[in-house]
Parts: structure tokens; sequence; C-alpha cells
């Protein structure tokens, strides 16, 4: 009797993109109608719309890179590569009528993946009508991939510095953990 085969590459990696993709329909599905932005703007649920790293998304990214208004010069190209190797990962690109790309998240499973990491999140560099909606947007997604891969705690990996940190840790249900550097909410 021989043991059970593993699935292969590909089986495995479409089955985490359509945990990915399930993930993002959750998140959007769990946004209000209407959702304010730092302006005190309305901003339509409708009018936001959620993939993963798409050509068209590498291309934005691209154009961040050129901005001299970054908190960190991150080479989304570099992070893309390094990261495309995980079936696992978690990617996440937040549009504005479909256009508009408005922030960006990527990260992967902890090791034992009992943790999910979101190691790279960025909003827009030079401002966006989802400014100040980014981060929670990515946290809703990023729960929800959690729970799918059946991880226990969310986690968002060192923070650029003291406000952001700051920011993240007021997030309902977030704490600082300073040894690892990251903020975290159990699930």
């Amino acid at each position: 009797m021989s043991a059970p085969q593993k699935p292969a590459y590909p089986e495995v990696k479409s089955y985490y993109e359509s945990l990915r993709h399930t993930s993002r329909l959750a998140a959007h599905k769990g946004l209000a109608a209407v959702i304010s932005n730092r302006r005190k703007e309305g901003i339509l649920r409708d009018n936001i719309s959620l993939s993963g790293f798409t050509l068209k998304c590498q291309k934005e990214l691209r154009k961040w890179e050129k901005v001299d208004s970054r908190r960190v010069a991150w080479d989304w190209d570099v992070v893309q590569k390094k990261y495309r190797a995980h079936p696992k990962r978690f990617e996440l690109a937040v549009w504005y009528r479909k256009y508009q790309m408005c922030g960006a998240s990527i990260g992967k499973p902890t090791c034992h993946g009992g943790k999910l990491r979101l190691d790279f999140l960025e909003s827009a560099p030079q401002g966006t009508p989802l400014d100040g909606l980014i981060t929670d947007i990515v946290i809703t997604a990023g729960v929800a991939y959690a729970k799918l891969i059946g991880a226990t705690q969310l986690r968002i990996m060192k923070p650029v510095n003291e406000q952001v940190k700051n920011y993240y840790s007021s997030r309902p249900g977030f704490s600082y953990d300073a040894h690892g550097d990251f903020c975290y909410r159990d699930l």
C-alpha cells in the first residue's frame, strides 16, 4: 500500500490563489456600503475593488517608486519576485474605481502556518480618494485569508516608524510586540 501522493505544485498554487480570491471577496463584502476617508468624504463600497498582484498592479507600483514622498523606498519588483515562490502568500492591491491603485500589501504565513505576516503594506504616496482606509481594508482581507488558512493571528511586521506603529496599534484588537517588532491581532 503506497502513501497518498502530495498534490503537485500547480494544484497547490491554484488552491491558494482560490483562497486569496475568496478572502478578497469576503473583505469587499464586509466593507460598509459607504465609508468615510481621511477627508470625511463618503466612498461607496462599489467604487472599491480588490485584486491580487496583476501586471496592471506591477505597473502602478513602479510609478510609486518614482515618487519622492514615500516613507520607505521598497522595490516592489524585488518584493514580488521574492514572494512569488510562496504559494501560500497573501497579496492584495486596493483600487478606486478599478483604475487608480490606492494600496498594496504582501506577506506570508509564519514557518508553521499559525500566523499570517503582512510584511509590506503601502498606501499610494501621492494621495488618493481612499486615504485613511487602506490599512483597515488590508486588515479585513488579511483576517479573512488568515482564517481560511487556519492562522490564529495577523501580524503587521516592522512598522516603518513610531507614528506608523502607533497607528497600527490603534486599530481594534491590535497590540505591539517590541521583541519581534510587529503589531498583532489574535483571531
